[in-house]
Formats: structure tokens, C-alpha cells, sequence
């Protein structure tokens, strides 16, 4: 009996976990789409990669990666305030080694750019000379990218495929390790957006696990919604940022009616965080006093683990969550 509490408090938690993750998800691709954040740190790469604004430019003009800007809902290319395209979140590594091949091999040359496939092989050779002069470190990848141009005339169809192949490999190589580094400041701004929200609905980790261990009906209703939402296909499938603050858990600030109608918006009375609605005193209760220094260091912890939760993302949750669950329906299933 010990041991189902034990692990219906956990399936609890970490469903709570999985909430709260849901609606800081939501919340960060928001901020994250608004303010362009993957568009810009795709360019930023792919400048790193070509190491000449002009180039990238051209690279964002081809026709291809047009194709991959960012659209409205009815197919129409979106633009920023300064009337230019949105550039695209993601580029495929099989569009990026067409097009960055196509710009490379341009490089060198003057007026208007010309499909690799309809290039000849001395075209090509008078090109990467030129580029050399123009761009020599683009210039020393190059030669890593396209080795033995001198020798294409052999078999050309076969050595722009190699030079394609390997051009992918070196976009996946850097987008790997830009992702890395995304990926590290996504999570520092979902531990800040999971730390807000645990505030705004008073997600208080400590304090849910308390409340999930004295009380077997919430404990049980909540373990429902858990197995639920371990049923669906996908992490979240059913919540949302809105449902989230509706959903049967221990959370959300409570308070309670004073005697007195003296009080602020925002008071202190008694060591108690007040405030006044419709014309009433109500004591934060969900709160400890304000005097209570050990009370408040807890609620904090419970609010930082809360955040720490968020950051990790939905779907490390999901599947934890659905591994207890498949724990628990076990012995059922005897």
C-alpha cells in the first residue's frame, strides 16, 4: 500500500511536471517565432559557414530558400518591419548543399548566377580561382568540399554528387553543434518561463507532493488525469497553456475573507501578504507569513524546482510519465 502511494505521488509529480513543461513550451515558441530567434541563429551559422555577408545574401535570394521562408496562413510570404522577407527557421540539409553549392561556385564570377548542373568543368575551375582571390578562407573549405576539380571532367555527374554529399555533411556537422548551443539557451529561457508561470498559478513542487501524499482523493483524481494524458500520442496532446490552469491539481493561490476593509491593493497585515478584490480584504493564504523565514526558503525551493522541471521540456516528462504509468497498470493486468 506504501509503495502504491509512493508511486502515485511520483506519476503525480511528474504529470504536474509535464503541465507545466506543455504552457513553457507554448510560451517560448511564441517568443521565440515573434522574435525570429532559430531564423537568426540559422544565419548566423550559415554566415560562419560562407564567412561573407554578400554570399549569404545571395544564398537567402535563391529561389530555393525562398521557398522555405516563413508563411501566413494563406501561403503568403511574411515580412519583417523593413519590408524584407522572414527568413526561414530550418533549411534541409539537401536544399543547403544545393543552393550553398550553386553560391560557392558563383562566387568567383560576375553577373548573373547559373545553375551548377549547366556549368562546365572550366567554368568551374576559373570560378573557384576567382573565389580564391576574393574569399581565400571560403576558399581553403572549398577545397576540402570540391578536392580534385582537375580531375571532373572524367566523370562530372558523379563529382558534383561527392561535392553535394560532402558539402551536406559539413552543413550537418555545423548545425549540430549550433543546435548544441540552442539548445543550452532554450532551456535557460524555459527555467526563467517555467519560474514565472510556477509563480503566476503558484506551481509550488514541495507543496503539491505534500498535498498528493495526505490526500488520496486529489492523489487519485490527478493520477487519472495522468493516465489520460499517458494515453495520447504525443507530449501535451490535451493540454495547453489555457487548460493548464485548469487542470485538477494541487496549485493555484487561495485566500481567505478578513474582518477589516482597510487595505491597500497590496498590503501587509499581520505578516500577511493582503489584497483587496471587489471592495474586500483577502489574506494570501497559500503564502506563509511573511515572519516565517524557513516557510518562505521552502516555497522558493518549490518554486526553482518547479522551473527546473520546465526546463527539461515535455517530452522528457512524457516519457517518464508513461513508463510509471505502464508500471502501475501491471499488476492490473495480472
Amino acid at each position: 500500500m506504501q509503495l502504491d502511494a509512493i508511486l502515485e505521488v511520483a506519476i503525480g509529480l511528474i504529470f504536474v511536471w509535464l503541465v507545466i513543461s506543455v504552457a513553457t513550451m507554448e510560451v517560448q515558441n511564441r517568443i521565440s517565432t515573434y522574435l525570429g530567434w532559430r531564423a537568426e541563429q540559422l544565419e548566423k551559422s550559415i554566415l560562419s559557414m560562407l564567412k561573407d555577408e554578400a554570399l549569404v545574401k545571395k544564398f537567402y535570394a535563391h529561389p530555393l530558400v525562398i521557398e522555405l521562408a516563413q508563411k501566413d496562413k494563406n501561403g503568403h510570404l511574411v515580412k519583417d518591419k523593413k519590408g524584407e522577407i522572414k527568413k526561414p527557421e530550418y533549411i534541409p540539409n539537401t536544399t543547403f548543399a544545393t543552393v550553398a553549392c550553386e553560391v560557392i561556385m558563383n562566387a568567383g564570377k560576375e553577373g548573373q548566377d547559373v545553375p551548377l548542373d549547366t556549368m562546365s568543368v572550366s567554368e568551374m575551375k576559373t570560378s573557384i580561382k576567382a573565389l580564391a582571390e576574393k574569399n581565400p578562407n571560403l576558399e581553403r573549405v572549398n577545397h576540402y568540399l570540391m578536392p580534385n576539380m582537375e580531375k571532373a571532367a572524367d566523370n562530372i555527374e558523379a563529382k558534383l554528387a561527392e561535392y553535394r554529399k560532402n558539402t551536406e555533411g559539413w552543413f550537418g556537422d555545423v548545425m549540430s553543434q549550433a543546435s548544441s548551443w540552442y539548445k543550452i539557451r532554450s532551456q535557460w529561457m524555459a527555467f526563467w518561463i517555467g519560474l514565472a508561470i510556477a509563480v503566476f498559478i503558484n506551481i509550488d513542487t514541495i507543496n503539491i507532493a505534500q498535498k498528493l501524499w495526505q490526500e488520496p482523493t486529489a492523489r487519485a483524481v490527478i493520477v487519472a488525469q495522468a493516465q489520460a494524458e499517458a494515453q495520447s500520442n504525443e507530449p501535451g496532446g490535451s493540454i495547453s497553456f489555457v487548460t493548464a490552469k485548469n487542470l485538477n491539481f494541487p496549485a493555484g493561490w487561495t485566500t481567505t475573507s478578513l474582518d477589516t476593509n482597510s487595505c491597500r491593493l497590496l498590503d501587509v497585515i499581520d505578516y500577511r501578504v493582503v489584497i483587496r478584490s471587489a471592495g474586500n480584504c483577502l489574506s494570501v493564504t497559500s503564502l506563509p507569513a511573511l515572519n516565517n523565514g524557513w516557510g518562505i526558503l521552502v516555497k522558493l525551493f518549490g518554486y526553482l524546482l518547479s522551473a527546473a522541471a520546465a526546463a527539461q521540456g515535455a517530452p522528457f516528462w512524457f516519457d517518464i510519465l508513461r513508463k510509471l504509468v505502464g508500471v502501475k497498470q501491471q499488476p492490473a493486468a495480472k
